[in-house]
C-alpha cells in the first residue's frame, strides 16, 4: 500500500505525519474537485459579457449547491476522448438549458449544504452522525434552503401550466417564474422574491 510521510516542524518538535493511499486519494479528489470549481468560476467571469448567460460567478459563491450540481455534472459528462474545455462548455451549456426547468430546482434542493463547525456537510450526513442534529441551527438553515429551492420549482411548474397570476389576464402582474424565464430576473433574484415582495 502506498504511503506519504510528510515531516512538519512545530514549535522544536519534528511530526511526522503519514497519509494512508486511501487518505491520499481523498484528498487528490478534494483538490481536484477545487481545481474544477475554479475553472467553473473562471468560465462564467469569461461569459459576464454575453447577454444570454443567466450565471455569473458571484451566484456560485451565494449559491454552492449551484457549483456542486455543475462538477456532477461534468463528471456525469465525462469522457476521455473529450477535452477538458470541451467538457466545460458541455456542461455549461447544459446548465443554460437545464436551470429553465422545475427539475433543475428540485436537484438544487437535494444537495443544499449544511455549514458546520465551519465545515461544508451534507444534510443526510448531520442526520446519520450527529445525534442533536434535530436541534441544529445549521440544519434548519440548510433545510429552508431547501424548501426554498422547492418553492422555485413550484412557481415555474405554475408557470407552466398556467395557473400563475400572470396567466390570469393580460393586464395582470408578471409572475417571479415568467421574470426569470425571460432572463428579467437571474436566479439570485428569483431565489429572494420572496423578500423583494416584502419590500415592496
Amino acid at each position: 500500500m502506498e504511503e506519504l510521510a510528510i515531516e512538519r516542524l512545530i514549535g522544536k518538535d519534528s511530526i511526522t505525519i503519514t497519509l494512508t493511499e486511501d487518505e491520499l486519494e481523498k484528498a487528490y479528489r478534494i483538490k481536484e474537485k477545487r481545481y474544477l470549481e475554479e475553472d467553473f468560476a473562471n468560465a462564467l467571469a469569461d461569459a459576464a459579457q454575453n447577454p444570454d448567460t443567466r450565471f455569473h460567478t458571484g451566484h456560485l459563491e451565494e449559491f454552492p449547491e449551484l457549483l456542486n450540481w455543475l462538477c456532477v455534472c461534468f463528471d456525469d459528462f465525462y469522457d476521455a476522448n473529450m477535452s477538458h474545455n470541451d467538457l466545460m462548455e458541455l456542461t455549461l451549456n447544459h446548465l443554460q438549458d437545464a436551470s429553465l426547468t422545475p427539475e433543475f430546482f428540485i436537484s438544487l434542493a437535494r444537495c443544499a449544504p449544511a455549514v458546520c463547525m465551519g465545515a461544508e456537510k451534507r444534510m443526510e450526513d448531520c442526520e446519520q452522525n450527529c445525534a442533536q442534529y434535530r436541534r441544529c441551527s445549521n440544519i434548519a438553515e440548510a433545510n429552508d434552503r431547501s424548501r426554498q429551492w422547492e418553492k422555485l420549482a413550484s412557481l415555474l411548474s405554475m408557470h407552466r401550466n398556467g395557473n400563475c397570476t400572470c396567466s390570469k389576464d393580460d393586464d395582470a402582474e408578471v409572475c417571479p417564474a415568467a421574470k426569470y424565464l425571460t432572463g428579467t430576473w437571474d436566479i439570485s433574484e428569483f431565489f429572494h422574491s420572496e423578500d423583494r415582495k416584502e419590500a415592496a
